[in-house]
């Protein structure tokens, strides 16, 4: 068994992965970050601000919300832009759960089958 975190913009998904190809979901959650400028809003360097901001709570709620899992060794999916970011807003508890880290297409059940497909051929 195997726990895979797939985290993006719009989405998170956990789920442990057993030998005999059985995904049993453990979280599952969706973000709140704006993702374009309305025209007649606000500038575009509050709404990078604002975006901004909402990231960081993102990840922080992820940080959250993986303390509450049993220790595991977790493969971690994102993409590479927001890696090294994701990371300083993990606790050092969860920071030593994450053994493995790729960069992703996308967050959700999708995604756990296809970093399934790139687990195995990496073996």
């Amino acid at each position: 068994m195997y726990t895979i975190l797939l985290i993006d913009t719009d989405e998170c998904y956990c789920a442990d992965v057993y030998s005999d190809a059985q995904i049993v979901k453990l979280f599952a959650m969706e973000s709140d970050i704006p993702r374009k400028m309305k025209p007649g809003g606000m500038s575009q360097h509050r709404f990078a601000q604002i975006r901004d901001n909402s990231i960081v709570l993102w990840f922080k709620d992820i940080n959250e919300k993986l303390k509450t899992l049993e220790s595991r060794e977790i493969t971690l999916g994102i993409s590479h832009v927001y890696q090294a970011r994701f990371m300083s807003y993990l606790s050092t508890y969860n920071k030593q759960k994450i053994k493995e880290r790729k960069p992703i297409e996308c967050a959700n059940l999708a995604g756990i089958y296809d970093m399934i497909n790139r687990l195995e051929r990496d073996k």
